[in-house]
């Protein structure tokens, strides 16, 4: 397994960080979660330094590139100056250092990529996502089933300990991957390419078998999305056809295989069916934050307590050593209203800006997609998971780029197969 992990970084991280560097230009910013997810996959990026510094270096050349990139999005610059300025009372910079790039990188990505997205035909930039995202999924994959092979689960996630095993991958690292599946299995059916069609379909049934519920469910989302597109007469041909090749797939599955009966078999060890989600801690955190500010008057409301300690830190430690789990508490809780205030605008700026370039039903469904994930991820954490959250923004503001002519070999995003 050691010998995957080195293979791993050398090759997705360091070896393809620098042929970013030398041969994709401006669109590196595209790549980039590649290496983030890679970092979830080996776990261990040292050294740290050199990890830190050549993704700031692939930042920072994007935003001297595009020098008036914070025009695209003010309120993200405003936010990486308030957080930089909330270091100032950190009492332990190290132990937070991995969280602060993340929410850095993510914070500057967001204005970077609509200023990127702007300058280049959405064909070109449509092929690179896709592929970016098809890296993405292969190397999950590949670690899926390293670590199945030689039995590597030390997280051992809702105490799955046999079967398939996903290595270092834990909890949030899992929630880039609705993205990489919606856009490679879009761009499998408009070109058929059996490539990005096999890949998908075999990460979302890896996926199925996490038990991560909120992926689970916005896996399944981004396929019947995927199918929406073709809710036409013209492509009716198109949709029956895709709807058997799913069907007769499942049912491969399901007879064949040993997927149904191990993921009975989770379901049971993760007791499900025992949960009641309105005694989810993650809905308490509200209440309790606001006890801490307005009632109790534990820290300030406007600039909260400290970044990314909430853990035993909030509620006179009523809910222990638990860390905040939901993204509008942990920021809150961060920077507090202000930094909420800044977070939501940045945000909202983003889908505003989608939305106004949107022009067709298929761009709309683009937003939609986007705007259940970021309700869905919102809810259930984490915005500092830089790999999921950098890919939404790449996914969402799809509609931005430039949308010119095209010859007959290029592909926009969602545009149909012809009927055969």
């Amino acid at each position: 397994m050691d010998s995957f992990f080195l293979v791993a970084k050398v090759l997705f991280i360091y070896a393809f960080a620098a042929y970013l560097l030398v041969k994709k230009s401006e669109f590196s910013i595209l790549y980039i979660p590649v290496i983030f997810f890679a970092g979830q996959v080996v776990s261990d990026v040292s050294p740290a330094f050199l990890y830190y510094g050549i993704v700031t270096l692939i930042i920072l050349l994007q935003m001297i590139r595009n020098s008036s990139f914070f025009r695209e999005n003010i309120w993200a610059v405003l936010l990486i100056i308030y957080f930089l300025m909330l270091l100032s009372r950190s009492n332990d910079l190290v132990l937070i250092r991995p969280y602060v790039f993340s929410v850095i990188w993510f914070f500057s990505s967001v204005p970077i990529i609509a200023a990127v997205y702007k300058k280049y035909p959405a064909e070109v930039i449509y092929r690179e996502l896709s592929q970016a995202a098809l890296l993405i999924l292969i190397l999950f994959i590949m670690n899926s089933m390293a670590a199945t092979v030689y039995k590597f689960a030390p997280a051992e996630m809702y105490g799955i300990k046999s079967g398939i095993l996903y290595g270092y991958l834990y909890a949030a690292a899992f929630n880039t991957l609705p993205f990489a599946i919606f856009i490679v299995l879009n761009r499998g059916i408009n070109e058929r390419k059996g490539l990005y069609l096999g890949v998908a379909i075999v990460a979302f049934f890896l996926v199925m078998l996490s038990l991560r519920r909120t992926v689970m469910s916005l896996s399944a989302l981004a396929i019947i999305i995927n199918l929406m597109t073709m809710l036409t007469r013209e492509k009716a041909k198109v949709l029956l056809a895709g709807l058997a090749l799913l069907g007769a797939i499942g049912y491969f599955v399901y007879s064949q295989t040993d997927f149904m009966s191990e993921f009975k078999q989770r379901v049971e060890l993760r007791k499900l069916d025992d949960r009641d989600l309105a005694e989810e801690k993650r809905f308490l955190e509200y209440e309790i934050l606001y006890n801490d500010m307005f009632v109790y008057h534990a820290y300030s409301p406007w600039t909260g307590y400290d970044l990314f300690n909430s853990s035993g830190n909030y509620g006179y430690g009523i809910l222990g050593d638990r860390s905040l789990h939901g993204d509008l508490t942990s920021i809150t809780h961060s920077s507090g209203l202000i930094g909420l205030t800044l977070y939501l605008l940045m945000m909202g700026t983003a889908f505003l800006k989608s939305f106004m370039a949107s022009k067709t039903y298929q761009e709309r469904l683009i937003i939609l997609f986007c705007c259940a994930t970021f309700l869905a991820y919102t809810g259930s954490g984490r915005y500092t998971e830089s790999a999921a959250s950098v890919l939404q923004m790449l996914v969402l503001m799809l509609p931005v780029s430039k949308q010119e002519e095209v010859t007959e070999e290029q592909v926009y995003i969602f545009k149909q197969p012809e009927i055969v």
